[in-house]
């Protein structure tokens, strides 16, 4: 008999945190579950300790692979998977034990598509819903027009820079398997940067339905130095032309919603500046300055800087500095920020 739900596990070089991942699945209320973990290459005993619960858990499968990414290993996973419903879990995060009961639950209830839960971050412990990376959406189910009405014209952009309308992570989600192989297997395996969203918003767009589980930070995220968002990463922008390519060719940017598309590159192009100048990063200036005039000249010919409106004036001043490719007033408005952020709180 298959399994209502295939929770499948990303596995790369998280020992120090995957026993509490694991053990955090293993103690959830609803019990017909399979557990797929995919070690994606580790050479710090994270396989080890995948095949160790897999002898002590039927439900557990391990699939060990060559390291090939995030993206990789979640469609080995999702291929591999038997469930109706399929969940991502992080391997440095946990969830809560009531986490897929509930979710579970909301899709039976409603024939939903797609169930979302608030996440508690380890280093704020606020909800997305109450914070400034999302909107504020109302608890509750959304059917087709109330999708077309109130979610899909804001999923990417919320109205203000930056507020997603829906938070574009994987795994605070739960998914019908079969819509969701589509959209996973269709990610170029080339894209780091931006690769839950490359997933999130397609398949949300094919939704007819969700549920959002408000106020029950049900999924644990921790924000550890080993995530990419910590470090400089020399490869980051490159990553981003990836998104931005991948993004062009979907059904998004034909969709009555393309134009959030434009806000979303104009975030991971502030990002991409923003890797350049991480203290991580000990190239010569020389170099970052010739990298970031390289992002801004990407971010003109492409024009989608042309076709956005943004508050306050500090991101209109410097997306109108990036238009016309200055990035020394750049940096420095970066480094005073930074410093004002450090200075105050």
């Amino acid at each position: 008999m298959e399994p209502t739900l295939s929770i499948i596990v990303p596995v790369y070089n998280v020992r120090a945190f995957l026993e509490k991942c694991i053990k955090s699945i293993l103690a959830q209320t609803f019990t017909d579950y399979e557990l797929i973990l995919v070690d994606d290459g580790s050479d710090d005993g994270s396989g080890e300790i995948c095949d160790k619960f897999a002898l002590e858990d039927e439900r557990i499968r391990v699939i060990h692979k060559e390291n090939g990414g995030v993206v990789s290993a979640r469609k080995a996973g999702i291929s591999a998977a038997r469930g109706a419903y399929a969940g991502y879990v992080d391997g440095d995060d946990w969830i809560d034990s009531s986490m897929y009961e509930k979710m579970v639950h909301y899709m039976q209830k409603y024939s939903c598509d797609l169930v979302m839960c608030d996440v508690a971050h380890e280093s704020k412990s606020l909800p997305l819903s109450s914070g400034a990376t999302r909107a504020d959406l109302e608890a509750g189910y959304y059917g087709a027009e109330e999708l077309k009405s109130k979610i899909l014209p804001k999923m990417l952009y919320a109205g203000d820079f930056y507020t997603f309308g829906v938070y574009p992570v994987i795994w605070n989600k739960l998914y019908k398997r079969e819509k969701l192989i589509k959209h996973q297997m269709a990610i170029d395996e080339n894209i780091y940067v931006g690769e839950d969203a490359a997933c999130v918003y397609p398949y949300l767009l094919d939704c007819e339905s969700l549920y959002f589980i408000k106020d029950m930070s049900l999924y644990h995220y921790r924000s550890s130095d080993t995530q990419m968002t910590a470090a400089y990463d020399n490869m980051y922008f490159e990553r981003f032309k990836s998104l931005y390519a991948f993004f062009s060719r979907s059904p998004i940017a034909s969709s009555p919603y393309a134009s959030q598309l434009d806000y979303y590159y104009a975030y991971i192009v502030k990002t991409s500046i923003s890797n350049e100048l991480k203290k991580e990063n000990d190239v010569p200036f020389s170099k970052k300055l010739r990298n970031i005039k390289e992002i801004c000249a990407f971010s003109q010919r492409e024009g989608f800087l042309e076709r956005i409106s943004v508050s306050p004036f500090h991101h209109r001043l410097y997306f109108a500095l990036l238009k016309l490719n200055k990035p020394l007033p750049i940096i420095a408005g970066v480094y005073i920020a930074r410093f004002i952020q450090r200075s105050f709180g």
